[in-house]
């Protein structure tokens, strides 16, 4: 089983300047949420393990506000909140979600060395052992950017929305090639990108080799899908659908790109995850633990 869930960062970063090895890089997320105060939490509990030091999240229309869901976690300083309901699209795009994305690396990408932008339904997970994401991140310190494949789940049969979070009740996955895992999303590295693209899966980067975006396997990676997934040490698992009730939300609420889904996604997505993806379950089993340990105090 894997170590309880805490915050680590601050402590593998002690222990690896004490080793010789340098200080772990800053690693934050960007994100713009609507209406997804059921599903943060655990969202940011989980990042926060395996290293996030700070969220910075966009509300772009929750009612109630998301802030009375996170509000505690606004107050240690782990997350910086802002209101926006008016956002200006991005030009060539129908939605808040990319412009949010330049604010982002605009106010605040010199305080990090790396900023993840994905969604609530996409968690990154550490597939080769490694502790940490700024630990894996390491890595690809010489690069612009490391982009993480899809592995999609789909919503497993299931109508009502599950007691567990996410990670511990959906195991239907897609096979590894599926088409679909060529997506990718983008941890940039800084001080390379310039701004976000038109879709909120590829940026782009200042134009010099150490700036070239990479996938987990050091291949060049440049637009919003990649040749073919690379899945072995990280991947991003995206709850695409989840169960029935929580896809018809997601139909009501809409996309941060202005896209519509109906329930033919849903179908769609069930019919090719018919795989079998288990690697999640025990950190959804630890995470329940601690969220439930949380809320009790």
């Amino acid at each position: 089983m894997r170590s309880f869930l805490v915050s680590l960062a601050a402590l593998l970063a002690a222990s690896a300047a004490a080793n010789g090895e340098g200080p772990l890089p800053s690693v934050a997320i960007c994100v713009a949420i609507k209406d997804q105060a059921p599903d943060v939490r655990e969202w940011i509990f989980y990042h926060r393990a395996i290293g996030v030091d700070k969220f910075y999240i966009w509300d772009t229309g929750s009612k109630p506000p998301l802030l009375n869901a996170i509000r505690d976690f606004v107050h240690e300083g782990l997350i910086h909140y802002e209101f926006d309901d008016k956002v200006r699209p991005k030009a060539g795009t129908h939605g808040p979600q990319v412009a949010l994305y330049d604010r982002c690396l605009r106010r605040w990408g010199h305080a990090h060395t790396f900023m993840a932008f994905i969604d609530t339904d996409e968690f990154l997970l550490l597939r080769d052992g490694t502790p940490t994401l700024p630990a894996l991140l390491q890595d690809y310190a010489g690069h612009g950017g490391l982009v993480v494949n899809w592995e999609v789940f789909g919503s497993g049969g299931l109508v009502l929305r599950p007691k567990g979070n996410s990670m511990m009740s959906y195991w239907r996955c897609s096979p590894p090639n599926h088409p679909e895992n060529t997506h990718v999303k983008s941890i940039v590295r800084c001080s390379c990108a310039v701004e976000s693209s038109t879709d909120p899966h590829h940026f782009l980067y200042k134009s010099t080799p150490e700036c070239m975006p990479v996938n987990s396997r050091h291949e060049l990676v440049l637009g919003p899908k990649s040749p073919e997934p690379a899945l072995e040490r990280i991947a991003l698992y995206h709850y695409a659908v989840k169960s029935l009730d929580d896809f018809k939300q997601k139909m009501a609420r809409g996309s941060g790109m202005g896209n519509l889904k109906t329930i033919d996604f849903l179908r769609y997505t069930d019919n090719f995850t018919d795989a079998y993806c288990p690697d999640a379950l025990d950190w959804g089993l630890q995470l329940n633990t601690l969220m439930a340990l949380q809320s009790s105090l």
